[in-house]
């Protein structure tokens, strides 16, 4: 550990303490912060194993805390073909990368694409299992939409999934068919879950993942992430063993969860005897968790009135009550943090409903059960957050890139998604998340998103649900702290809390709002120890 004094002083200190103060200067031993305050004050604690720092009026913070994203999903996004990319205009497009892809792939290997947005290619549709033949026979292929909830396949990847026209649709999933009842190749929420963990990664594919991520990640500010899992039980072990071996430089929150089958992963874990909290300040273990319906931009959320653009569309959800209720209430019982994927009204109003019978038949106080996303958080539903000491996890960012899809599809409802003024106003403590690799990690276009609720037409959605740029960063870092009993910790700077720090290339305090998304990370800290620096041109080996 390297116990040398840092003194930052001259600065624009944004602490995050209860007050929202900001300082002038900071000092830190090894991995702890040991003073903020004045820079005069600072300076009196300089010894002969001191170094100062003239931070020249920049923005020293904690590390931000992304409370919800997939790490080794955004690192096998990236060994895989991306439809996000600008020349990515068209089928015959992604067709074009993927033949390029086959050229460099073994036979019977996978051919993996990401980020697929049907409303913003031409054809305005999938391609079909055909059109994806047509690209290779000898590869299993698979397109996963941009919400991470539905993907389109060739006959290769049917094949080797057991899949044909005579197979029974899963429950909370559909095979989507023809006029004719073939297969069409698109699976639509359980059946893509399903056909993901079949596209199964290699352990050294996933190594090399979560080195890229990691990296990104550090680049841009994060300290800390909650893992929202993604490959059930051997992801959760290639995650602790790859921060114990330091290729992930973040502090690992990992929920216990998967995307095909996570009803099976809870209950094992569950009736494991081991429980939320388990590990240590590097990598511990989370809330056990489940998905109750589909995604907001699909759009397949479970809401209580139908679909402003569908009248006869309610969405998708997974489980009944019962269903839930039986998974959870014992999981609550043995001291498990509970949380789940609930983006619809429908889905939330579930998720509360079980939290309020598990919190009366078993009273537990600092429970802090999570809803990941919240999507259409009413206000009723806000209030019942409040009652029973519920941390939502919102997606502001998401605004910008769905927002336009939002109003169309759920109309006055868009103004209650991820509603970050409600919160405020009843004191509920949401710590903000970007669900990476849904949408973009970077925490200042989620902060961004926060100030201005625009998305990228210009559409204000939720005059009333704007907040400031202090309460937007206090939900990316003490907030999300909290979501994970570590406040005591991290997520502000406080003597005494460990030295997770990032600087900015400027005072984000005054730049104007529009700025915040050129500013740039100068160097980020976790632990004591620089993971990123912009001068060096990225992470220490």
């Amino acid at each position: 550990m390297n116990n040398k004094r840092c003194l930052y002083i001259d600065g624009e200190v944004i602490t995050v303490n209860r007050d929202n103060e900001i300082a002038e200067a900071m000092a830190i031993e090894g991995n702890e912060i040991i003073a903020v305050g004045s820079t005069k004050d600072i300076l009196q604690l300089k010894n002969e194993n001191s170094e100062v720092i003239d931070l020249n009026g920049r923005t020293l913070m904690p590390g931000f805390i992304d409370s919800h994203l997939h790490i080794t999903m955004y690192g096998t996004n990236e060994l895989s073909v991306s439809c996000k990319s600008n020349h990515m205009n068209s089928i015959e497009d992604l067709f074009s990368e993927l033949r390029n892809r086959a050229i460099d792939t073994p036979k019977g290997e996978w051919i993996r694409a990401w980020g697929y947005n049907e409303q913003n290619m031409e054809e305005g549709r999938f391609p079909t299992k055909e059109e994806l033949d047509s690209v290779s026979t000898e590869h299993p292929i698979i397109i996963v939409r941009t919400c991470g909830h539905i993907s389109a396949v060739n006959n290769h990847a049917l094949q080797i999934a057991g899949i044909d026209s005579s197979t029974p649709d899963p429950e909370g999933g559909s095979y989507d068919k023809n006029e004719d009842g073939e297969l069409t190749g698109l699976m639509i929420e359980n059946a893509h879950m399903k056909m993901f963990s079949i596209a199964a990664f290699t352990e050294k594919e996933m190594e090399q993942a979560h080195k890229i991520a990691s990296g990104k990640f550090a680049e841009k500010g994060i300290t800390s992430i909650h893992d929202a899992t993604g490959y059930g039980m051997d992801n959760l072990r290639a995650l602790q063993l790859a921060v114990r071996d330091g290729v992930i430089k973040q502090r690992v929150y990992a929920m216990v969860g998967a995307l095909s089958n996570a009803q099976d992963v809870v209950k094992h874990m569950v009736d494991s005897g081991i429980t939320t909290g388990l590990g240590d300040h590097r990598f511990r273990l989370g809330p056990v968790k489940l998905f109750l319906d589909g995604s907001s931009s699909g759009p397949t959320i479970w809401t209580r009135e139908p679909y402003t653009s569908d009248p006869e569309n309610y969405g998708v959800h997974y489980f009944s009550q019962k269903e839930v209720d039986e998974l959870f209430i014992p999981a609550h019982e043995k001291g498990w943090q509970i949380t789940a994927h609930a983006q619809g009204d429908a889905a939330i109003d579930m998720l509360l409903n079980c939290i309020e019978k598990a919190n009366k038949l078993h009273p537990r106080p600092n429970a802090r059960h999570r809803i990941e996303h919240a999507g259409v958080a009413v206000p009723d539903l806000i209030k019942r957050m409040k009652e029973q000491n519920v941390v939502p996890i919102p997606n502001p960012a998401f605004h910008y890139e769905y927002g336009d899809g939002y109003v169309k599809n759920y109309g006055e409802r868009a103004d209650h998604m991820y509603p970050l003024g409600d919160y405020l106003r009843e004191g509920v403590p949401a710590a903000i998340a970007s669900d990476c690799p849904v949408t973009d990690f970077w925490p200042m276009r989620g902060i961004h998103s926060s100030i201005v609720r625009k998305s990228s037409t210009g559409q204000t959605i939720g005059e009333d649900q704007k907040v400031s740029l202090l309460e937007a960063i206090r939900m990316y870092t003490i907030n999300g702290a909290y979501a994970s009993f570590e406040e005591d910790s991290k997520g502000s700077l406080e003597s005494g809390k460990l030295a997770d720090l990032i600087l900015f290339d400027r005072s984000i305090i005054d730049s104007d709002t529009d700025e915040l998304l050129e500013a740039q990370i100068e160097w980020t800290m976790i632990d004591g120890e620089v993971v990123y620096d912009k001068n060096k041109k990225g992470v220490p080996s």
